[in-house]
């Protein structure tokens, strides 16, 4: 089998510019000189010793993605629309830098810290953490690490993280219901257990978006309805809500397609007709909604641009160490330690205490299962 430094000599350049041509690094070989070796590559049927280069020194180009979700659920993590829209995101960003995946899903970060060990990845881009648990694994590990919504607090330092702006869409879409007509609007999720007002859950955000743009009409806001992660429990769930009339309001407000859908179809069986009878909102923009008849009216995130932006930021961390900088030529929402600013020009420009939160916006989609009342 060919070694690099055959292919160099045939090739009549540096093993290392052999390397640049292997692991795809276009802008430090030209054109002439890549398409030369890439040829002899080719003609050498050379093919890489994966072993070998998760071993070395130089790395492994071997980049994880460590699915912290905790399920009681029998099925896969990936099987949700939103994970799955991302980890696909992921995979082709990350092949098209010459990086390879690996997919890990577990919410136990002593666990994840042994298997990024093992595989001695370059780099770990965190979805669905906990904010303890970016923190664990950033500590154990000498790799950039990049979450993707975790819910960071305002004196948290030293992290970066790509995800929603969640506060503004859940107010956005309860101004819409409001418009509507609704004043009374119940608000449901699926939120691992804890406090209503849990600082540290997306869902916090979105909550808090409802309630202002409730109080911003004079209304007051409803409780949180908390949904079970199990199954078998939504189900006695949905059924207490509707023997209490899914507390006599006119609309309601879902933070997951998933559980939308599942509410729709619920009360279609049941006779309740959408939207005339009952309106519901959901949230994340998955493609079941659309397919559903009613359509569902909700709350669309762009998931698999957070896959995408993830990886950006992680390898812009690989690449220029741990400088934190503000994409150029975006406009985004860069919240540092203890301040927040808006970006929109060609400017790079480090952000202050090492804090990085992209939040991307959402956009309303205006489905079927809204009614005007």
């Amino acid at each position: 089998m060919a070694r690099i430094k055959d292919i160099a000599r045939l090739a009549n350049v540096s093993p290392s510019t052999v390397s640049n041509v292997i692991h795809k690094r276009k802008e430090k070989v030209s054109p002439e000189i890549y398409r030369r070796v890439e040829k002899i590559l080719e003609e050498e049927q050379y093919v890489t010793h994966m072993g070998a280069r998760m071993l070395s020194a130089g790395g492994s180009r071997l980049i994880a993605l460590i699915l912290a979700y905790k399920r009681i659920e029998k099925e896969s993590i990936t099987e949700d629309p939103f994970v799955s829209s991302v980890i696909g995101a992921v995979q082709l960003a990350l092949q098209e830098k010459g990086y390879f995946l690996l997919l890990y899903s577990n919410p136990d970060m002593e666990e994840c810290v042994r298997i990024s060990r093992e595989w001695n990845v370059d780099g770990i881009i965190l979805l669905g953490a906990k904010r303890e648990g970016y923190y664990k694994i950033k500590a154990s590990l000498s790799v950039p690490v990049v979450s993707i919504d975790t819910p960071f607090s305002a004196e948290d330092k030293d992290y970066v993280n790509v995800g929603l702006k969640d506060y503004e869409a859940a107010k956005e879409m309860t101004k819409y219901l409001l418009s509507m007509g609704h004043r009374k609007i119940a608000f449901f999720s699926l939120t691992e257990g804890g406090e209503l007002l849990e600082k540290h859950y997306i869902d916090s955000e979105r909550y808090r978006g409802y309630k202002d743009a409730m109080e911003e009409e004079g209304l007051s806001a409803g409780v949180w309805h908390n949904l079970s992660f199990t199954e078998e429990w939504r189900k006695k769930q949905y059924l207490s809500f509707y023997e209490e009339k899914f507390f006599h309001a006119t609309a309601l407000f879902v933070t997951a397609d998933i559980m939308a859908l599942e509410m729709m179809r619920f009360c279609m069986d049941r006779g309740i007709s959408i939207p005339e009878q009952l309106s519901i909102a959901g949230f994340d923009g998955i493609k079941a909604g659309r397919c559903m008849h009613p359509m569902l009216t909700t709350m669309e995130q762009d998931s698999a641009e957070k896959g995408r932006r993830a990886v950006k930021e992680l390898l812009s961390l690989l690449s220029a160490g741990a400088c934190l900088f503000a994409d150029a030529g975006e406009k985004q929402r860069v919240v540092s330690c203890n301040r927040e600013k808006e970006n929109s020009g060609n400017k790079v420009r480090e952000v202050e205490g090492k804090c990085k939160n992209i939040l991307l916006p959402a956009k309303l989609f205006f489905g079927e299962t809204v009614a005007r009342i």
